[in-house]
């Protein structure tokens, strides 16, 4: 399928307006789209929607050409989907010059918890050669078929809507990363006060917010002693341990446990009525020279990351998370697999990387 490793697959993109890139760049803080006609082995889709994405990633190469894409099939057409996606991402890897290591990251944490699908493609803009880009499956309806009973519960970003202050992604207000303001933290029982701090990004329910406060409340209020079996109705407790593990054992800074307010997502699963986090944006594991010296319970001290600091305070949940964590480190960091696996992506992209 479209996220196949084995296959680099060429997209085109062709534009018909010769200011195209004047354009993205001018609507990149709107998230707008502009009009592009997209083929893929050879077959030609009219009138999908292109704009530049990404926050730092786009922000810190400056005027390199070198950015992110993000392509959406139904722009024009509803029913337009490319391999059965609907949402392209092409990132730049502007931090990584071995292109690889949220490719690597994904692939071994997709054994434990949901994740994204990853492939690498060649770029091309209006027949120019525009260089290898990892795409990053969407986190839509697409994703959350794939990992749960269906795509009809409630997907939220946590990270401060358009408009709210602080500009897509920045720290906005409360004073920065792990400010306790949308990691999971109880605001109060006013659903109002959370959509200053997460994106309602689809839901098919009249009164979606509901579900995020009750759960926010039960996650900081409950008693310790009755906190694991309180809390097993309203929050998948397994996956949430999965999810910190593979956060700190890959030393990911875009994430809950580095940055408590942002990058990652949360789902509501209608079928068992119970959150999970989901893991985003994996562009910066593996890298940050200070992320080295995080411990097994980084921040488990820190009142205002309620995962960290509410689930591993109970010896039983502390322990599975330890057993989790340990898991992590002797099968996705065995040398004989993690290498074998780095080695094979690293010669199958190479050439691709250094013309790059």
């Amino acid at each position: 399928g479209l996220y196949d490793e084995s296959i680099i697959r060429s997209i085109y993109l062709d534009f018909s307006q010769s200011n195209y890139w004047t354009l993205l760049t001018q609507n990149y803080a709107s998230h707008t789209d502009i009009p592009a006609t997209m083929t893929v082995d050879g077959v030609v889709y009219d009138s999908v929607g292109v704009r530049f994405k990404g926050q730092t990633s786009y922000q810190m190469v400056q005027n390199s050409q070198k950015k992110s894409f993000n392509i959406s099939l139904n722009y024009g057409v509803d029913y337009n989907k490319l391999m059965g996606y609907k949402s392209l991402n092409l990132n730049n890897c502007f931090l990584d010059p071995s292109f690889l290591r949220e490719f690597f990251y994904l692939h071994q944490i997709r054994n434990h918890i949901p994740a994204a699908k990853a492939s690498f493609v060649k770029l091309y803009l209006n027949n120019q050669y525009w260089g290898i880009y990892p795409s990053v499956q969407q986190l839509n309806g697409d994703f959350y078929e794939e990992w749960f009973l269906s795509n009809n519960g409630t997907n939220w970003r946590a990270d401060r809507p358009n408009g709210t202050g602080g500009g897509p992604g920045g720290p906005g207000g409360g004073g920065g990363w792990g400010d306790g303001t949308a990691a999971l933290n109880y605001l109060g029982a006013d659903t109002a006060l959370y959509k200053q701090y997460y994106t309602l990004k689809s839901t098919d329910k009249a009164n979606p917010w509901d579900d995020l406060v009750v759960t926010c409340e039960v996650l900081e209020n409950t008693p310790l002693d009755q906190l694991e079996s309180t809390l097993a109705d309203y929050m998948d407790l397994d996956r949430t341990l999965w999810f910190l593990a593979c956060e700190i054992a890959f030393t990911d800074d875009d994430s809950y446990v580095y940055k408590g307010k942002m990058d990652y997502y949360v789902y509501w699963e209608p079928e068992t009525g119970r959150m999970t986090p989901i893991e985003y944006d994996g562009n910066s594991c593996m890298e940050l020279n200070f992320a080295q010296q995080w411990t097994p319970f980084y921040h488990a001290n820190n009142v205002n990351y309620p995962l960290l600091n509410r689930l591993l305070a109970v010896p039983s949940l502390r322990q599975r998370y330890l057993a989790h964590l340990r898991t992590i480190v002797e099968e996705s960091f065995d040398p004989a697999t993690a290498e074998a696996a780095i080695d094979a992506y690293a010669v199958q992209i190479d050439s691709l990387v250094q013309t790059d």
